[in-house]
């Protein structure tokens, strides 16, 4: 019998199959995904399968929503999710949610004409690859079809892959027009995409100016400049700076200097200083501060004065304050620099880290020129000109422990188990009292004179209790009152049906019997 049904399965196909050549091209789509459902029906088969709505596909579904967001494709243009599998094969999808698998080259000159069946000739295909393929599978990107533009669905957005030239395997991610993600472990990248897209505030940023002799504190709300609306540069003296970040909880401090090693160099007027960049991040960390760190060869602070007598500032700066969060910040930095680069690591516990570079140019030549002449031009307009950047801030598991507090200092957890216990405590409320009297007896009111003792007394005891007493045995209180609570119903539960005969028989019972 298996025989016979499996013999009637295969003619079926055949017959499809033999629908499909005579067909028009525009509906080998459908019939194949037709095709495909009846092989999963018969048990499945081997190499390449056409299907339509697997369930479970989160790439396919990522795609569909990312597209619906776009509008329609220009003209000569096609677009495809791609996701490499466990085996090593590739799984395509078009907008309609149809899919094939790709086991080896010829399948792969197929995949096209299939799923994209109304395509013109020589059209331009973008592949949507998933993040998973990205980190654990980049090895076989190098087999996608060539000429192909390569995007990176995450975090419910597409971002358009760069490929290196030296290393065909990395990538990076082009997350702003001009800003650019070092594909490297996939946390941290998340960690970094997090940190990008984080809201900053305009007058949470504070930009210092580090001369020796200036002012020893910061104050906690910035001066606030009246046209730009931002904050002023504060001066400090660099060698208080750690100490006073204290009074800036949970802003940003912007610094300007030459970065040699562990040392941030900086001008004054005997000549260059240094301040321990180690000191500074630890103590920044401490007050859970961040710190962007603008890297500059001349080491010349905001505020100071050039040799043409104009106030030095930093190039791109200004514009960039005024950004709306840490992506679009380092965005207006890098206009006119060819772009940036970032790479993104782990500082410390709760802190992440990012390291920002220009984007190389093309030849040494040029840009020794290049930079010869933007310094001089910078020189003569009392520019700063930032070479590189570094961030150091908290992570995003930080922010949220210091959001859920409700009272500043106090880690969320404590805070949390101390409100768990008076909870638990007054659920447990019959316990706690009679551990309470016996730890402190009731106010007798003949031991005082008057009546305002006697009260004041009872209201001492009452906080004590709530505050302190319940906090500490008000969880274990509560859990034994819960659980005391379910045995008496469970026992009300199994004893029911002889209670009920208890009360049938009293009421059967003759009287004076």
């Amino acid at each position: 019998m298996f025989r016979i049904r499996a013999t009637r399965v295969a003619a079926a196909l055949f017959s499809f199959a033999l629908l499909v050549q005579c067909a028009p091209p525009q509906a080998h789509a459908g019939w194949l995904s037709k095709i495909g459902r009846l092989a999963d029906d018969a048990g499945g088969v081997g190499g390449s399968a056409l299907r339509h709505g697997l369930p479970g596909d989160e790439v396919a579904g990522a795609f569909a929503r990312h597209m619906k967001s776009l509008p329609a494709e220009a003209p000569g243009t096609a677009s495809l999710a791609a996701h490499a599998t466990q085996e090593g094969h590739w799984r395509f999808t078009n907008r309609s949610g149809e899919h094939f698998t790709a086991a080896n080259t010829a399948e792969m000159e197929r995949m096209a004409a299939t799923l994209l069946p109304d395509s013109a000739p020589g059209a331009k295909l973008d592949l949507y690859l998933s993040q998973e393929t990205v980190f654990q599978r980049p090895d076989l990107v190098k087999t996608l079809p060539e000429g192909a533009k390569l995007h990176m669905l995450a975090d419910g957005r597409a971002f358009p892959l760069v490929r290196f030239a030296d290393t065909p395997h990395r990538f990076a991610a082009e997350v702003r027009p001009n800003v650019r993600l070092r594909i490297g472990e996939e946390r941290t990248f998340n960690e970094a995409l997090w940190q990008l897209s984080r809201p900053i505030k305009r007058t949470g940023v504070r930009v210092v100016s580090l001369e020796p002799g200036a002012r020893h504190t910061l104050s906690s709300v910035p001066r606030i400049e009246p046209a730009t609306k931002a904050a002023m540069v504060d001066q400090i003296d660099p060698w208080k700076l750690p100490a006073a970040l204290s009074s800036i909880k949970g802003q940003t401090v912007v610094v300007t200097g030459r970065v040699e090693g562990e040392l941030l160099h900086f001008k004054a007027p005997g000549g260059e200083k240094a301040l321990s960049l180690e000191e500074l991040l630890g103590a920044a960390r401490a007050a859970d501060v961040d710190v962007v760190v603008l890297q500059s060869a001349k080491a010349v602070q905001p505020g100071a004065r050039n040799w043409l007598w104009q106030s030095v500032e930093v190039k791109g700066l200004g514009d960039a304050l005024g950004r709306d969060n840490l992506g679009d910040f380092l965005e207006a930095l890098g206009k006119g620099r060819g772009g940036l680069e970032i790479e993104a690591s782990t500082a410390a516990s709760g802190r992440a880290r990012l390291e920002i570079v220009p984007v190389s140019a093309p030849g040494p030549t040029t840009d020794g020129l290049g930079n010869w002449a933007e310094s001089l031009v910078s020189n003569a307009l009392g520019n700063v000109v930032i070479e590189a950047v570094k961030v150091d801030a908290a992570d995003k598991e930080r922010r949220d422990e210091l959001a859920m507090r409700f009272i500043p200092g106090v880690p969320s957890t404590v805070q949390w188990l101390y409100l768990a216990g008076i909870v638990m405590g007054l659920i447990g409320l019959g316990y706690t009292r009679r551990w309470w009297a016996r730890l402190w007896p009731a106010e007798d009111r003949a031991e005082y004179a008057g009546a305002l003792g006697f009260y004041a007394a009872r209201a001492v005891r009452g906080l004590a209790f709530v505050l302190v007493f319940l906090p500490l045995v008000g969880i274990p209180a509560g859990l034994w009152a819960m659980l005391i609570g379910t045995l008496e119903q469970l026992w009300m539960v199994l004893t029911a049906p002889v209670r009920a005969v208890r009360w049938i028989a009293r009421k059967l019972r003759p009287a004076g019997g």
